[in-house]
């Protein structure tokens, strides 16, 4: 099976599209990211943070320690690049089974399922 980038959207933002940050250097836009399996119904939610460098200094100063799983640092924001670059890191997940792929696809983004609940897509 191969994942597919079926959505990218956020709860906050209404047209994340449209959607140009206050501060163009100093952003976190929350994403979520609909998957689902290449060719078939159905879809995971998975959460991601777009942070800029400044952002992240601004937050956690430089002498700051922060872990990478789902979070995305963009140098700028630009929907169709974000877009674009997750779709191929997203379908590049592939895997014997969904589960399988779920997994993959987890080390990007924080996945709102629990493994017992993924949605019959095993």
């Amino acid at each position: 099976m191969r994942a597919r980038l079926k959505t990218l959207r956020s709860d906050e933002i209404p047209d994340l599209a449209g959607y140009v940050p206050p501060d163009p250097e100093a952003f976190a836009i929350p994403l979520v990211l609909e998957v689902g399996p290449l060719g078939v119904r159905g879809r995971e939610r998975f959460d991601l943070l777009a942070v800029s460098p400044r952002w992240l200094i601004e937050r956690h100063g430089k002498g700051g320690v922060i872990l990478g799983r789902g979070l995305l640092v963009v140098f700028e924001w630009r929907y169709d690049r974000v877009k674009a670059f997750l779709a191929r890191e997203v379908e590049a997940c592939t895997g014997a089974t969904w589960l399988d792929v779920v997994r993959k696809v987890g080390r990007i983004a924080e996945w709102e399922g629990a493994e017992e609940n993924v949605v019959g897509l095993r």
